[in-house]
């Protein structure tokens, strides 16, 4: 029996803290500004920190120290380019030997051409050799120097579109020459080579059309050589020329060669070192700063700054709960809740000019207003004169100015009496003028009758009210024991008495207007802390007041007017 009642406690409490943290919960994501707020801040810092903070710096160190350094090129780069310039050094003199030897085997021909013919003759053939030497340069060394030498010939000098290639070349050469030997391996180094063989081979395509130009141009001069007349028999003839040795720079050549070979043997094994290094640089890299796509990164942010946010409200929530329902104010308060005010959609407001004019906040066909002023009006326990008090003061006068409304729509002639001078707020509620007022009458400006204003609830409910007035309150004990005396008297004359007063105020137990103790505590959902509830009621009836209830308000602050 002990252990099931011990079980059926362990339960109850479990369900009481479930139900705590659930109206904790309900009223954090209440206050969605300040929860926008925390999330627009904490989402930005996020953010910012996902994109901005290294991560595995030390993962990252450890790595790159096993990568080793770059291999030197600089030794090899000199080495290819000393031998191709040999090579292009033995292949012009073996051009230049093979020349010698064609033209000394030309038999002798007697030109039967007149001097312009001639000259012209000569100038194309002069222009076509130094072609041609430069275009088999250009052929058997493709490098910047032979494209150039290629394309500054006489041939080409006046070709507009070679000028233009030649000062591409130029400009691409310039961007080459900082890589020096290790751009090798660099892609815009290797961009850079691809586009001085593109422009070589521009211009050596312009040459092979202005080669076969200068041929057509100089076939007609070269048509009918006329040979010499035939030599006696008998006539000696020259001696033939000596046979060249071409042999010392075919030697040359072949060993220029084998070391431009080994060189470039020797910068491929470089360039392979090089790949596996920008690999396993990658690699690193990868590992140590993972990258997320911008989407990941924006829905992580969002998600952690919603959790950030409603984890500051929920914290805040639960350091100093508020009211979340009805049942939790009757168990702080010790009293009933009477009444719940929500907000209601008044559908007829624009059919009639009165409903029109009305003060916006005073809600006549409102249940919650009606059900309150039936329960204090009750005829086994009828209350005249009842205080509204609460720390809000918007929403005491709105409840005060309401539960007047309802009176005076159930035929009672009703007075509201609003006792805080220093918000003139049930004046501002019902859009009057807030002097003489109360503080008149304790001034003495103005006497009980003059200081009460009245006014139309609807179309022909009247309502009479005595407004706080403007200034000071003044501390005369005798003067206000003579004011709440008079308003006491004044049940005989009316109804129904309302009072609208801060809490502060309520609780003095002299030097107060309030003429009876029976008081109604205003409250809001989700705003106003359970320990402040709980210590103006129990303040309240320390002084003498009867609590009869509560008043929870679950709507937005109601936003009174200026009071004319």
């Amino acid at each position: 029996m002990t252990a099931s009642v011990n079980v059926t406690k362990h339960a109850a409490g479990r369900a009481t803290v479930y139900v705590w943290l659930a109206a904790r919960s309900r009223n954090a994501l209440r206050h969605w500004a300040m929860i926008s707020i925390v999330v627009g801040a904490s989402f930005i810092a996020i953010l910012l920190g996902l994109v901005l903070i290294p991560r595995q710096t030390t993962r990252v160190t450890r790595i790159a120290a096993h990568i080793g350094p770059r291999p030197d090129s600089q030794a090899i780069v000199s080495m290819r380019d000393q031998a191709s310039a040999q090579i292009a050094w033995a292949d012009s003199g073996l051009v230049r030997l093979r020349r010698t030897a064609r033209s000394s085997a030309v038999p002798v021909v007697v030109d039967t051409l007149s001097p312009e013919l001639r000259a012209e003759r000569d100038s194309l053939t002069a222009l076509l050799t130094s072609l041609n030497e430069a275009m088999a340069r250009a052929a058997e060394a493709p490098l910047p120097p032979s494209f150039r030498a290629l394309g500054e010939t006489p041939a080409l000098h006046d070709n507009p579109q070679v000028k233009v290639w030649l000062d591409s070349l130029a400009q691409v050469d310039k961007l080459r020459a900082p890589f020096g030997a290790l751009g090798a391996g660099d892609p815009i180094y290797v961009a850079l080579t691809a586009r001085v063989n593109e422009i070589g081979r521009s211009i050596r395509d312009a040459a092979t059309m202005r080669r076969s130009e200068l041929r057509s141009r100089l076939a007609p001069l070269q048509a009918a050589p006329a040979l010499a007349p035939p030599q006696d028999s008998t006539q000696v003839s020259p001696a033939s020329p000596a046979p060249l040795d071409t042999m010392p720079l075919v030697t040359q050549r072949g060993a220029a060669l084998a070391v431009y070979s080994r060189a470039l043997r020797g910068l491929d094994s470089i360039r392979a070192i090089n790949a596996r290094i920008d690999t396993a640089s990658t690699e690193a890299r990868e590992l140590a700063n993972i990258g997320a796509p911008p989407a990941a990164m924006l829905t992580a942010a969002l998600v952690m700054a919603l959790a950030f946010g409603f984890t500051v409200i929920f914290v805040k929530e639960a350091r100093q709960p508020t009211i979340a329902n009805v049942r939790e104010a009757e168990a702080v308060a010790g009293a009933r809740v009477l009444a719940v005010i929500r907000p209601t959609e008044i559908v007829e407001r624009g059919r009639r000019q009165a409903d029109v004019d009305a003060p916006p906040l005073i809600d006549t066909i409102s249940e919650s207003y009606r059900t309150l002023y039936l329960h204090l009006a009750a005829t086994d326990a009828s209350v005249p004169i009842v205080t509204v008090t609460g720390d809000m003061v918007p929403i005491v006068a709105t409840v005060a100015a309401n539960l007047s409304a309802a009176a005076a729509f159930e035929a009672r002639s009703t007075l509201l009496v609003d006792a805080d001078p220093a918000t003139n707020a049930i004046a501002s509620v019902l859009r009057l003028k807030s002097d003489p007022g109360l503080t008149g009458i304790v001034t003495e400006r103005a006497s009980l009758s003059d200081a009460i204003v009245s006014t139309t609830i609807g179309r022909d409910r009247p309502l009479d009210v005595l407004p706080s007035g403007t200034g000071r309150m003044p501390g005369s004990a005798p003067k206000i024991s003579d004011i709440r005396d008079e308003l006491q008297r004044l049940e005989r004359r009316y109804d129904f008495i309302v009072m609208a007063a801060p809490t502060s105020y309520v609780q003095l137990p002299t030097n107060t207007v309030v003429p009876a103790a029976d008081v109604i505590v205003c409250a809001r959902i989700a705003d106003t802390p359970l320990d402040e509830l709980r210590a103006a009621v129990k303040s309240l009836r320390g002084v003498g007041r009867y609590v009869h209830g509560i008043v929870l308000w679950d709507d937005d602050l109601p936003r009174i007017g200026a009071s004319r």
